[in-house]
């Protein structure tokens, strides 16, 4: 859909609060300017910017007047199964937005428009696998402009981004329960020197460090997103001390909790 089209589904009063969305959505816009903010981190969009939000993220959204872009949503469950190295293109530890270049946002239009073409088709039986392979079409764009943007970004292939690939996974169900990484490798059933190469090799930091990441990620989500308190996050997050979680917190985002909570509910009045 096209944002004028989102926006008579959505009030601006709803997308500017703080909220999550269960699906992907993919927007590119084309004309006008506003503010977007995922997780926390705020950034402007213009004409060639493209956003991807992912399932859970924490976003809020304002588009100034005359702003012009495509959305498009679809849930985990609807793309391709592609190569592996799709897993990671929409992890949550990974870039949610990019300004694209005039070679990048030309190619990736013209996917664009096919999809849409499409999708505003009567189905004739083929419609929804139609739908999947040009959607696919525009995820692989997606990957292909990261990989050449960033040479040396994850490389997710072999032995090791297999391993890495089900770590993320399990790590999704189970952060809230543990932060030990020998947790994770019995949970894989692989050693934690094991687990411990693929994170250096697809990550370039260690196990630790990505499992931390992900707990500091969702604490960031809660104390922006809901009204629960401190104590209440620390012990959804598995800490038995609410004094353990400052430290904790302190350590991976450089404030506390409380000072965290105080600067997100400034930004959503501003």
């Amino acid at each position: 859909m096209t944002l004028d089209e989102l926006l008579t589904f959505a009030s601006r009063r709803f997308l500017t609060a703080p909220h999550r969305l269960e699906f992907h959505q993919i927007m590119l816009v084309k004309a006008g300017a506003g503010t977007y903010a995922a997780d926390s981190t705020r950034f402007d969009c213009r004409p060639g910017t493209l956003v991807w939000t992912r399932p859970n993220q924490v976003i809020q959204f304002y588009p100034g007047a005359g702003m012009c872009a495509d959305i498009i949503m679809f849930s985990e469950v609807f793309p391709l199964q592609m190569g592996a190295h799709m897993g990671m293109l929409d992890d949550v530890l990974r870039p949610s937005h990019w300004q694209l270049e005039d070679t990048e946002l030309s190619a990736l239009q013209r996917v664009l428009s096919l999809l849409l073409e499409e999708f505003e088709r009567p189905d004739q039986g083929l419609g929804e696998e139609l739908l999947k392979h040009l959607l696919a079409v525009v995820l692989l764009h997606i990957d292909q402009m990261c990989r050449l943007r960033h040479t040396d970004a994850m490389a997710v292939s072999g032995e090791s981004g297999e391993l890495f690939l089900r770590f993320r996974r399990e790590l999704d169900r189970s952060f809230h329960t543990t932060r030990l990484v020998e947790d994770y490798a019995a949970a894989l059933n692989c050693s934690t020197r094991a687990l411990a190469r693929a994170c250096r090799a697809v990550a370039g930091t260690s196990a630790k460090d990505v499992v931390d990441a992900r707990v500091a990620l969702e604490a960031r989500r809660l104390l922006a997103h809901s009204d629960l308190p401190i104590s209440a996050i620390a012990r959804q997050l598995g800490f038995s001390e609410v004094t353990n979680f400052g430290k904790f917190f302190a350590r991976r985002v450089h404030m506390t909790p409380g000072a965290f909570r105080r600067e997100a509910k400034v930004g959503n009045q501003s």
